[in-house]
């Protein structure tokens, strides 16, 4: 879908979170952050690995946790939200994640159960669910909320990123309860689950106007019958 498509709806619909740009540029600010962190997690584990320290994967996770909350705070605090920098974000992510939680496990055999599940739901159920935003005009998924509300609420609200990219991992590394963690990471996976059911039932739009309400609300409405 071209931008220029998306010209002049876009522009005075009135939403922040859906699209206004004629083209995007990769090199701004937030997506220099998400390549910057990503290097750093990729190097930390790199060297955890090399000399066997925890302390070192730990500085990853936290390069990790650190730089994708500043890269999308920066993104919003500028005004250089970018569906490129969204799409960045989410590759990037599961790369950190993957990275840390397979180093962590390959001294850790015992927490492979509640890792592989973690790793099931969040590199193939949330990234599928994450980048369904590009079947609308929307700038990310933190304003899926034009789109759907509950699906927003289960997958991008401030709790539900939390517990998504978090939570299994502080149970984790806090308690050692690998049984529990397991049945979070269930639990996690079935919000997901649910979530790609309800996404699966959303109309999607033929074309985009620049305007995600628009295009929820024009692929939802009967299609017209045709004049004799």
């Amino acid at each position: 879908m071209g931008y220029s498509q998306l010209h002049g709806v876009a522009a005075g619909c009135g939403h922040r979170g859906c699209t206004a740009a004629l083209a995007e540029i990769w090199w701004t600010a937030p997506n220099v952050v998400t390549w910057t962190r990503t290097v750093g997690t990729v190097v930390l584990c790199g060297a955890a690995i090399v000399a066997g320290d925890q302390l070192l994967l730990l500085a990853a996770l936290l390069c990790y946790w650190v730089g994708d909350i500043a890269d999308g705070l920066l993104a919003r605090l500028s005004n250089r939200e970018t569906r490129t920098g969204a799409v960045l974000d989410v590759l990037a992510d599961r790369l950190c994640v993957c990275l840390v939680v397979v180093t962590y496990v390959t001294s850790h055999p015992a927490a492979i159960l509640p890792a592989g599940t973690f790793l099931l739901q969040f590199v193939v159920l949330d990234a599928s669910l994450t980048l369904a935003f590009r079947n609308w005009s929307l700038l990310s998924p933190n304003y899926f909320f034009l789109v759907d509300a509950t699906v927003f609420r289960l997958n991008w609200s401030p709790v539900a990123k939390a517990i998504n990219t978090g939570a299994v991992v502080l149970v984790v590394l806090l308690t050692g309860a690998m049984w529990l963690a397991t049945l979070l990471a269930l639990a996690v996976s079935g919000v997901k689950t649910y979530s790609m059911a309800r996404l699966a039932r959303l109309p999607v739009p033929a074309t985009l106007s620049g305007c995600a309400v628009l295009d929820a609300h024009s692929a939802a409405a009967p299609a017209r019958a045709p004049q004799a």
